[in-house]
């Protein structure tokens, strides 16, 4: 068959089948692009030097914002709620500590007293280092054999509460007031003696040398991270409703929801590993 046959395309490029030997590109030869071979580059090639970037950009963090700073941009009323409280505690109204439970967990109030949230700091939590109540360290110590649930891990409560919120919302369940992690610091949180005495110098220099005291990062004590919860208005307790069902029962409608919002806490507890309720 020739070049004028009409089974021979007239576009067809002409190949050249001469015997063209080429260098091997590895020492494996002419197997180097095989899978597992080592292809070495040149010392200026370009690619060699892209090899070396990070995936990441180091700088990619490094903003002059403030890396403690509440932003909220998909969440205005949340947002808006921590700048009350941040507004009250430069005001002089500190969170109160909340004296039930076995960590550490404070009522919020804004300028006019009101509470508008709770609390709870990472390293106050139950088996948390600067943890105010004792008794979990008087467990831990005596009882090291039965210290704690090994589902749980360590000092990630604060993540847990925030999760809930988020998997509440998800579900449209709608158990959960809002709660995200956010950054406080107040003269009532329990902080170590160190950061206490490093606070205490550093207003000190800022009032008696102000040149000197502008130089430092921060003034006053280290924000704390921490789970923020609304404070949701016009519940009680559930030991006061407990007690009441006892002496007055309830009607057969609110029996129903009352049986179908618990029904949703437990769904949401599996979901959240949640085993300390």
């Amino acid at each position: 068959m020739d070049e004028t046959s009409p089974l021979v395309s007239p576009l067809r490029d002409p190949v050249d089948f001469s015997y063209c030997p080429t260098e091997p590109t590895s020492p494996r030869g002419a197997f180097g692009n095989t899978p597992g071979s080592v292809v070495r580059l040149p010392a200026g090639s370009p690619d060699r030097n892209r090899e070396r970037q990070p995936l990441l950009d180091r700088d990619r963090g490094n903003t002059s914002r403030d890396p403690h700073r509440n932003e909220f941009p998909e969440d205005p009323e949340f947002r808006d709620i921590i700048r009350k409280a941040e507004r009250a505690i430069e005001e002089g109204i500190y969170p109160e500590r909340i004296y039930q439970g076995s960590s550490g967990s404070y009522f919020v109030k804004d300028s006019q007293g009101k509470i508008i949230g709770v609390f709870k700091p990472k390293n106050e939590e139950p088996y948390g280092h600067l943890n105010p109540k004792w008794t979990k360290w008087l467990q831990k110590l005596c009882c090291p054999c039965c210290f704690g649930r090994d589902c749980l891990v360590l000092n990630q409560g604060y993540l847990s509460e925030a999760g809930a919120s988020l998997v509440d919302q998800k579900l449209e369940l709608n158990i959960v007031p809002r709660t995200k992690v956010v950054y406080l610091a107040s003269e009532t949180f329990n902080y170590s003696a160190i950061d206490r005495v490093k606070s205490r110098g550093k207003k000190l220099a800022l009032e008696k040398v102000p040149k000197v005291g502008q130089r430092f990062h921060r003034i006053g004590l280290p924000p704390k991270i921490g789970s923020f919860q609304l404070f949701v208005d016009g519940y009680k307790d559930a030991d006061f409703w407990l007690r009441r069902f006892e002496a007055e029962p309830l009607p057969e409608n609110t029996n129903r929801q009352l049986l179908l919002q618990f029904e949703r806490l437990v769904v949401l507890d599996y979901i959240i590993r949640n085993t300390g309720r």
